[in-house]
């Protein structure tokens, strides 16, 4: 299946429109199942015209690749590549490549994901150095190189990408702006009816401990979370409720029983999540006027156990969009990635000494901390504070413009067009 380029959106930034242009000239090519991938499905609206690229046009077979097909390796083996005889000719030859695209998703390395991608290329015929693995994870290159090495085999190249980084760029700072705006939660000063706000869609065992404790907590604030979204049968909970054990090690039966008695109870706190049409509007929707009253976004992100992982999401993103200060339980090393950007995010306001912590237990523990001592302080923000904040916002509305454009879209369309002149 070739994947049309549709017609061009005016005044897209020369570093991007550039990079469109070379992927136009391509073909790009997805099997029908599982389809084009998430990175270059979003850029599906942007390329500049040219209509349906000729037969001489390198072929780019861009599958999509989600973890879910890839911990089925005889089945990815006979879908992934999928595709016409000429184009995988043409590959083999050298003329394109594979860009196996899971840019939605990043996980620990996992060596059944790895067995499914070379499965795939092995029925093809296509050699690994004609391959790229396009995900979110940033520190899978390393395990996944020394498996490799192990086992005598060639690697594929790691691509880091994130569809849905771009998706939020497009809108905030790209030509589709939708929704909400960039710091719209500082418009304006006063009082603010939420001390917190905290938003949940799947339930995570972090997740479920956050919105125990802040229910125990006095003040007020804007919690949605449930447990009804998902099958719950025995093994899911067991493993559910093992999770949360050890997460909070100074009392873990305890702990235990609690996210028991809420998956029990059934606790359902939709709110506007109630009203989507599909779970995918999550992505990229807030609670404008909530995240707007609220003074401290708590982002539970979603993972923050996972060994051998370094992403944050869109999740992240948002609250750093909105203008508030955040405090994040996720993975090890989100907030200093987001520094290394150049992001302003507030040390003189929040305490992020949590996010250095490697063990996930210790890591919960400080963020929980840096939430009280963040809570403990007076209510609302003075002047002095509000000036802070649209200062911090402005300079990281522009950080955003530039940087989530380069790491979520036009740095891995360097390495996978790269491939091409190689």
């Amino acid at each position: 299946m070739q994947a049309a380029m549709t017609a061009p959106v005016p005044h897209l930034p020369p570093a991007l429109a550039e990079r469109l242009a070379a992927v136009a000239r391509c073909g790009v090519v997805a099997p029908t199942v599982p389809g084009l991938g998430p990175l270059f499905s979003v850029m599906q609206p942007l390329p500049p015209p040219g209509g349906v690229p000729g037969p001489q046009a390198p072929p780019i077979a861009a599958p999509l690749a989600l973890l879910g097909l890839l911990n089925r390796p005889e089945e990815a083996a006979r879908r992934l590549l999928d595709l016409p005889e000429d184009a995988l000719a043409r590959i083999r030859g050298g003329e394109g490549i594979v860009a196996f695209d899971g840019a939605s998703e990043g996980r620990g390395f996992a060596p059944v994901h790895a067995q499914s991608l070379h499965a795939a290329l092995d029925a093809a015929g296509i050699p690994p150095g004609r391959a790229a693995w396009l995900q979110q994870n940033r520190r899978l290159r390393g395990p996944y190189e020394k498996h490799c090495a192990a086992r005598g085999i060639a690697p594929l190249r790691i691509v880091t990408a994130d569809s849905y980084g771009f998706g939020l760029w497009d809108r905030l700072a790209g030509r589709r702006p939708r929704g909400w705006r960039w710091g719209f939660a500082l418009a304006r000063d006063g009082a603010r009816r939420h001390r917190w706000i905290c938003l949940n869609y799947m339930l995570r065992p972090h997740r479920a401990l956050v919105a125990l404790w802040l229910m125990d907590r006095p003040e007020p604030g804007h919690l949605s979370i449930s447990t009804t979204r998902q099958a719950i049968d025995a093994p899911w909970r067991a493993g559910f409720l093992a999770a949360v054990a050890r997460l909070a090690p100074e009392a873990p039966e305890h702990a235990a029983a609690r996210a028991a008695a809420l998956i029990d109870g059934g606790l359902h706190l939709g709110h506007d999540t109630d009203a989507f049409a599909h779970p995918q509007e999550r992505v990229f929707s807030l609670p404008e006027a909530e995240v707007a009253d609220a003074e401290l976004f708590i982002v539970t992100e979603t993972e923050m156990a996972g060994a051998g992982l370094a992403r944050w999401t869109e999740k992240t993103l948002k609250a750093l969009a909105s203008g508030l200060p955040f405090i994040v339980f996720g993975n090890q090393g989100t907030i200093a990635g987001l520094e290394a950007l150049g992001f302003d995010l507030l040390r003189d306001l929040v305490d992020h000494g949590y996010d250095r912590l490697g063990d996930p237990a210790a890591r919960f523990g400080a963020a929980r901390g840096a939430v009280a001592r963040f809570l403990d302080r007076p209510a609302g923000f003075s002047p002095a504070e509000m000036a802070r904040l649209r200062d911090a916002s402005a300079r990281n509305q522009a950080v955003f413009a530039r940087e989530m454009l380069r790491v979520s879209m036009l740095d891995p369309l360097d390495a996978v067009m790269g491939m091409l002149r190689a």
